[in-house]
């Protein structure tokens, strides 16, 4: 079958870089193609390209579309091509209708808003995504919007859909809607070009998978058994065999440093989000907290680390009962400067959103948390008025920007400018700072790629063998298998099992998560 898209040859020059040397990428009419390779390895530049960001003449090699050479000025060229990205950060408009949405393009300044609805509605019905055309895009969930999205390419008739991290913010349920309207682009014959970081997704939906690494093809295979395509996969993406992803566990265990009894979170409407949750941590220890999306991994850290107080914007919605005793003192913190206090830190899931403020530097950044508790050093004075030492800030940012190997032009970057990878660097090395013994880390791994994910467990193990106990909650069960020591599966909030991490499966978690 002739190809619904080519690119051959692609080679893209910046200043002193070549972001693509050559790059050849194919993929027909019902075919998924995945796009793999770590932060950098060009798929960013690659899918600019081919959407009009950078136009024809700006790179070396050529595009074609159903065989015939094209050239785009600009994405309008791309999108009358027939080509649509759907993007990892959606551009919508919250305060426009679906409606409005999937012909913003082409609305006149006079609309007839019933002509307008009838066709849309026709058109929705049609493709069956479940939306309505009057239906308000910010009262959608994030699921919701990409749908609109894709639902916008389609009536623009695009042939080849470009999804760029596409279930990065979906819950579980609108993972599967995904899934479903990718299998039924593919059997409609759309081209699908599928770029992800996470394995699960690239065996569950590609017939072919395509890696980058440095701006050069890597290496290309068709879907296979996982257990034999995958380490050639990531053999591809960081140059090492899939045997070096998880270090040696931490084999020298302490006393304990936390214990909890009974810990429960309760919301105002009287349903548990955690329930007589109790479990110990120890010195050196990778403990890990498993279940499925809402069975109270988040809630348990948020209720352990003082995120809950009722003066705070959670508080007045939850109470939390149960104790806590931190390295035998009994004591559960209240905020999170209690928790700062008695040496924990928490890496929360949503690093966007209340783990970095995406705007500032990444020196300031890194020092958030340790201003108002004058560790590392790098602020002094009362409660109430604290004074930065700016060379001790410098010297402390730097020296975990080393240890961390961030990639960035210098320290005061924008956070906002760095990949998913690097970001999180930035928010462990935040909590670094502030010389924790416990650190709770919540899907420290989310979205980001192979190689920047095995950084960050080697980090985790070595972090263990200096004395410190961790808690990892995450939705990736080989992760949680491969790093840590116990793992607790949560159901509803309460402890459904413990695990011994190295001889259990990824078989007993789910059954102890579901059943």
């Amino acid at each position: 079958m002739k190809p619904a898209l080519e690119l051959a040859g692609i080679t893209k020059d910046f200043p002193g870089t070549r972001a693509l040397d050559g790059v050849n990428l194919s993929v027909r009419p019902g075919e998924v193609v995945a796009l793999l390779g770590e932060n950098g390895a060009g798929k960013s530049t690659l899918m600019k390209i081919l959407s009009g960001v950078w136009p024809g003449g700006s790179f070396e090699g050529h595009i074609r579309v159903d065989g015939e050479v094209v050239s785009f000025a600009d994405t309008r060229d791309a999108h009358a091509a027939g080509i649509a990205m759907i993007h990892q950060e959606l551009s919508v408009f919250p305060e426009l209708s679906v409606a409005e949405h999937l012909e913003l393009d082409q609305l006149p300044n006079w609309v007839d808003w019933t002509g307008l609805l009838a066709r849309m509605e026709a058109f929705l019905s049609k493709i069956d995504f479940g939306l309505r055309a009057d239906a308000r895009v910010g009262d959608l969930s994030i699921g919701g919007r990409q749908l609109v999205e894709i639902a916008r390419a389609l009536y623009r008739n695009a042939k080849i859909l470009v999804f760029d991290e596409p279930t990065s913010a979906l819950t579980d349920p609108e993972v599967v809607k995904l899934d479903s309207v990718i299998e039924k682009l593919r059997a409609e014959g759309r081209a699908i070009i599928y770029i992800t970081h996470r394995m699960d997704e690239v065996f569950r939906l590609a017939d072919r998978i395509v890696v980058l690494r440095d701006g050069k093809n890597a290496g290309e295979c068709a879907r296979g058994p996982r257990e034999k395509v995958e380490p050639e996969i990531i053999r591809w993406m960081v140059g090492r065999s899939i045997e070096d992803i998880y270090p040696p566990r931490n084999k020298t265990v302490g006393d304990e440093l936390l214990r909890v009894e009974k810990l429960s979170l309760t919301h105002r409407t009287g349903k548990f989000r955690v329930r007589d949750l109790s479990f110990s941590l120890r010195a050196g220890e990778v403990l890990g907290l498993a279940g499925l999306l809402g069975a109270g991994r988040s809630e348990t850290f948020e209720s352990l680390f003082g995120a809950l107080h009722p003066t705070g914007p959670k508080g007045r919605e939850f109470s939390v009962e149960g104790s806590a005793w931190i390295k035998g003192r009994r004591r559960l913190p209240e905020t999170p400067r209690d928790a700062i206090d008695v040496r924990m830190a928490y890496v929360s899931e949503d690093r966007k959103g209340t783990g970095l403020v995406l705007g500032e530097s990444i020196r300031s950044n890194m020092a958030l948390a340790a201003l108002g508790s004058g560790r590392a050093g790098i602020a002094s004075g009362t409660s109430m008025f604290r004074f930065v030492d700016g060379n001790r800030e410098l010297d402390r940012s730097q020296h975990w920007a080393r240890e961390l190997k961030l990639k960035a032009a210098h320290l005061d970057q924008s956070v906002g400018e760095l990949s998913g990878g690097n970001q999180q660097k930035v928010v462990l090395a935040k909590w670094l700072l502030t010389e924790p013994e416990i650190l709770f880390l919540d899907e420290p791994t989310r979205g980001i790629d192979v190689g920047a994910k095995m950084e960050i467990y080697h980090w985790i193990q070595r972090l263990a063998s200096q004395g410190m106990g961790i808690v990892v909650a995450s939705s990736e069960m080989p992760e949680l298998l491969g790093i840590c020591h116990r793992i607790i599966v949560l159901r509803e909030g309460s402890a459904s099992a413990e695990l011994d991490a190295e001889h259990a499966t990824q078989e007993d978690i789910m059954k102890a998560a579901s059943l």
